[in-house]
């Protein structure tokens, strides 16, 4: 893992982590069942980045839940910094 700049500041990249959005022949495709409320959160989400596609929210979160993963078995803490100044920790439950 490394730390990059971002706009949010440092934050931590795993470079193990596959790109996940290959849709080759192998891929496998998820039928998911959200409530109404998930949905119109995955939509906004979606509205506000580039493409401007639920799936590729759904997999940038898996992504990050890696990450997540990686540096909570390595001792570090998730957060979102500004500068040196921590504005929050987010809390992730693995187990």
């Amino acid at each position: 893992m490394k730390l990059s700049n971002s706009r949010f500041g440092l934050i931590l990249i795993n470079p193990t982590i596959p790109n996940m959005t290959n849709n080759t022949e192998s891929s496998k495709h998820l039928n998911l069942s959200i409530s109404p409320e998930l949905y119109e959160l995955l939509e906004t989400l979606a509205k506000s980045n580039d493409p401007k596609d639920i799936a590729n929210v759904i997999i940038n979160g898996i992504a990050l839940f890696g990450i997540a993963e990686d540096a909570k078995q390595e001792g570090y803490k998730i957060g979102v910094i500004d500068g040196d100044t921590v504005i929050k920790e987010i809390e992730i439950d693995l187990s």
